[in-house]
C-alpha cells in the first residue's frame, strides 16, 4: 500500500494497547518479540513503534493498521 501523503510504501503492522493512555502502532514481527512484555513508550518508540494518544480506554485485541516509517502516518483498518 503506498503512503496517501507521500507516496512511499506503508508498512503492514497493528495498534498495540499501553496502560499508560496511548496506544502505539508497530511492525507485525514486533508483536512475536519478547521486549513486548517490557513496553514502555520509550522502548516502544526505540524499537520503531508510533505512538497514538487516545483519552479513553484499552483495546483488548490488534487492530490492523498500515505506517509511513517516513512522516509517520497511520492507516488504521477501522471494520
Amino acid at each position: 500500500m503506498l503512503c496517501p501523503k507521500c507516496g512511499k510504501k506503508m508498512q503492514s503492522g497493528a495498534l498495540g494497547p499501553s496502560q499508560k493512555g496511548w496506544v502505539y502502532w508497530a511492525r507485525d514481527d514486533f508483536f512475536h518479540s519478547k521486549i513486548l512484555n517490557f513496553m514502555t513508550k520509550r522502548s516502544a518508540v526505540k524499537n520503531g513503534a508510533i505512538i497514538i494518544p487516545v483519552r479513553y480506554g484499552l483495546i483488548d485485541h490488534l487492530t490492523k493498521a498500515w505506517a509511513c516509517e517516513d512522516c509517520k502516518y497511520v492507516l488504521v483498518d477501522c471494520n
